[in-house]
């Protein structure tokens, strides 16, 4: 790192975020006074309120302009995510978020006097009479087998979202816009390009006057960003005039040069072209899921460009990369009580992807590879996220490199299967040349930039629908039927009865989960419309149509996140050895075991932890859990969406483990009640692998992982592993043999858990260690002491 870099990252320790209210204040007064129209014109002239008032700032040594609120470090109170009630507010207060004390008192006066605009509460309201009032869907909306679970038919989970950015919400979605086209054609191709829509337009068909307002809220939008744009330039060259030192005021006269010039025109430096990014990025924004697609490949012509022109050195090119880092751990997000939870760790999936192929399955690796991961060598910040597509030409020394950063201990960057990412999209129906090009989204999740999105994404957890399944339909966390008989199991005969009779329960409840999901999809369609982004998805300007309005040709919009599918498979795995096979035990003496938490069933739970488990390459265990995936897959194919689409199935379970875990009771693999799952989803259970590395990659591989949007598999390795370059070099050979051989993704936490141990009795001896969680790396002192525990308890291996 260079000084200037160095004080960045030394700005960024701090002990408390702000929230802010001036973005909800801002976005209430717009819908105050755009009731009765449109729904697509009220968003559109809520977002050029915001882009034209927000309080906007440059701070000390920056060279990109733009933050994502209207203080440094601050989230601002979403005006479409429900209300901030006045405990959700004291529970952040009571962590590391503070708010000032009059913000707050007009925070509680904009939620009473503008609680018919809030956008999200006609969301909430929506789900409610849909799931909450419906008697047959409200006992599974509370029963944990999907998360959060509700705490009251009307409120839903509760609590609100504040996050830094300034795009439309909601802010999960999993899609990577265009930014290649704002690099080279600039904002003023899009407006054009409205404009003569609309000059062509004929009032001849029913959706005549929806794409009359679809097209003026786009060049509404992309007007007010361009002025958000030169409101940026004014504030240098203000600044400027008043700058003493004579290279700061140089600096910030390029910046208003560069601010004056772009978005609205096309890059053609690099300094242009990321500064175009970062301005496009902020609209995509507020999520914690926002993606920068391929990164190296669309910024990689303004990188050769300047240094063949001898504009820019390659440390240069680092500077701003590095810059680019600091600012980017300046977005953040914050939800509810409930939802905080499986998120872990102020948990965000800003994903850049790098290497792969080009649509002609060349190796596509450049400079810009490299220095995106120097960057995070050098800074040893978490974010943003660094994923490494893999194939079989895959230079070994980018791999090395990879391997560089990952043994530092910051838990990136994850490697991707080329192979595996490309069969899931081919077998969509995509074109070879449009799979080859997809990038990582959110966590891990595949997506084609600009030509497929995810809208709703439901975490599923299968351990408490087998729970379910034991009880007959009974649910255990909530007092309550929610499932269906499928049979008393202490009278099931044989073991092919009993998992037969698990897959109608979990069958059912897949059903539930996919209606849910409905639900909130044509709810988001009639309430959400985003001129920005949708306008910079394929043919986004010319089909007159919002992205949420659309069918796209890979219609992956609502996707079910398979959560405890290998306890689920360790589950089924010692009921057959234990009770069908070796006849040990009756199914009524396990049913009270579990009923009892195992309490006073010493000899018979140490035998059901002891049985056959996944992750040692015994066939009994991963032939389970990979059926128990191939029916979560096969199940997801067969459920329609309100998009005309098919369920598509993934399994990322980010932080949602714990709160899973939380409310599924003992399970028949040795797990008691409330403990936490097993992490990612092709991870063994805590402590469970016992044969190395190499058999935990071949007990993955025997799952099928093509199917599945996205799947996660954890490894740790102690420090004294990769002491070596033949260490590095073996490590590679196996990521990149498990990647061209079944595997669909893998990443490391390179740390010793002694210092882990330590840094939960004293954090603020630690405040800088970093260990990757789910698809994310995040402080470890920030986890909550389960997830701290659950990294802790990860198997850790000696060597590769």
């Amino acid at each position: 790192m260079n000084e200037r870099v160095k004080k960045m990252k030394d700005s960024l320790r701090i002990s408390k975020y702000p929230l802010c209210i001036e973005l909800f204040r801002l976005a209430n007064e717009s819908l105050d006074s755009t009731a009765g129209e449109p729904m697509i014109t009220r968003r559109a002239k809520l977002h050029e309120h915001i882009l034209d008032n927000i309080t906007i700032f440059i701070e000390e040594d920056d060279l990109i302009c733009g933050s994502g609120a209207s203080k440094p470090f601050g989230m601002e109170m979403q005006y479409e995510y429900g209300v901030w009630t006045k405990d959700e507010v004291e529970a952040l207060k009571s962590e590391i978020y503070t708010i000032d004390p009059k913000d707050e008192e007009e925070l509680y006066q904009l939620n009473e006097r503008f609680a018919g605009n809030a956008l999200n509460s006609n969301l909430v309201d929506a789900l409610s009479q849909s799931l909450g009032m419906n008697d047959r869907m409200w006992p599974f909306m509370k029963s944990g087998v999907i998360l959060p679970p509700w705490k009251d038919r009307k409120g839903g989970s509760g609590g609100g979202f504040a996050m830094s950015g300034y795009g439309l919400g909601p802010g999960f979605f999993l899609v990577c816009i265009d930014y290649e086209r704002i690099l080279k054609e600039g904002a003023k191709s899009v407006i054009a390009e409205a404009e003569q829509c609309l000059k062509n337009l004929r009032y001849t068909s029913g959706d005549s006057i929806d794409k009359q307002n679809y097209w003026e809220a786009v060049i509404r939008v992309f007007k007010a960003w361009v002025r958000f744009a030169g409101r940026y330039a004014d504030l240098a060259r203000q600044m400027a005039a008043e700058e003493k030192d004579e290279g700061r005021k140089k600096e910030l006269l390029e910046m208003a040069r560069i601010c004056s010039k772009v978005p609205y025109e096309p890059a053609e430096t690099f300094p242009e072209a990321i500064q175009s990014f970062w301005f496009t990025f902020l609209l995509a924004c507020p999520s914690p899921t926002t993606t920068a697609g391929r990164f190296d490949q669309y910024m990689y012509p303004y990188y050769r460009h300047d240094i063949d022109a001898g504009l820019l050195t390659d440390d240069d090119v680092l500077e701003y990369l590095e810059i680019m880092r600091c600012k980017t751990m300046k977005i953040n997000r914050v939800s509810g009580k409930a939802n905080r939870a499986k998120n872990s760790g102020m948990a965000k999936w800003y994903n850049w992807t790098i290497g792969g192929v080009d649509k002609d399955g060349n190796d596509v690796t450049n400079e810009l590879s490299y220095l995106l991961l120097e960057s995070a060598r050098d800074t040893q910040l978490p974010h943003f996220t660094i994923t490494v597509r893999v194939h079989e030409k895959t230079p070994e020394k980018l791999m090395i490199k990879a391997l560089d950063v990952v043994k530092t201990g910051l838990g990136m960057p994850a490697f991707l299967s080329d192979k595996s990412y490309i069969n899931f999209f081919l077998e969509g129906g995509m074109s070879i040349e449009d799979a080859r090009d997809y990038c990582a989204t959110g966590c891990v999740d595949g997506n084609i930039p600009a030509k497929t999105r995810s809208q709703v994404v439901t975490f599923f957890i299968i351990a408490q629908a087998f729970d379910v399944f034991m009880h007959n339909g009974f649910c255990r966390f909530t007092g309550e039927n929610v499932g269906i008989p499928t049979g008393d199991v202490t009278q099931m005969k044989t073991f092919e009865e009993f998992k037969d009779a698990f897959f109608v329960q979990f069958d059912y409840l897949m059903h539930m989960a996919a209606e849910r999901n409905n639900v909130e999809l044509i709810a988001e369609r009639r309430l959400f419309p985003d001129p920005f982004r949708s306008a910079l998805m394929k043919n986004g300007v010319s089909c007159g149509k919002d992205m949420l309005d659309r069918h796209f040709d890979f219609e992956n919009g609502s996707l079910l996140g398979a959560v405890g599918g290998v306890n689920t498979g360790d589950s089924l795995a010692a009921v057959k050895t234990l009770i069908f096979d070796q006849k040990k035990y009756t199914m009524e003496e396990l049913l009270t075991a579990l009923d009892n938490n195992w309490e006073g069933f010493d000899e018979m739970h140490s035998d059901f932890i002891n049985a056959p488990k996944y992750g040692n390459n015994d066939d009994l265990p991963d032939q389970l859990v990979s059926e128990v995936y191939k029916f979560f897959a096969d199940t997801c194919h067969r459920m329609d969406t309100a998009y005309d689409g098919k369920v598509t199935p993934n399994a990322i379970s980010i932080s949602a483990h714990q709160p899973g875990g939380a409310c599924t009771g003992a399970t028949p693999d040795g797990r008691r009640s409330g403990e936490i799952l097993a992490d990612a989803s092709l991870s063994p259970d805590h402590g469970k692998d016992h044969n190395g590395p190499l058999a935990v990659l071949l007990s993955a591989m025997k799952v099928d992982q093509d199917p599945y949007q996205g799947t996660l598999l954890n490894m740790k390795f102690h420090p004294s592993a990769l002491k070596t370059a033949d260490d590095e070099k073996k490590l590679a050979s196996m990521i990149k043999t498990y990647l061209t051989n079944g595997g669909k993704h893998i990443q490391f936490n390179v740390v010793n858990r002694q210092e882990m141990t330590d840094a939960k009795i004293h954090p603020e001896e630690h405040p800088e260690l970093v260990v990757r969680v789910a698809g994310y790396s995040a402080y470890f002192t920030r986890l909550s002491g389960a997830i701290q525990d659950e990294v802790i308890n990860r198997t850790s291996f000696e060597q590769v």
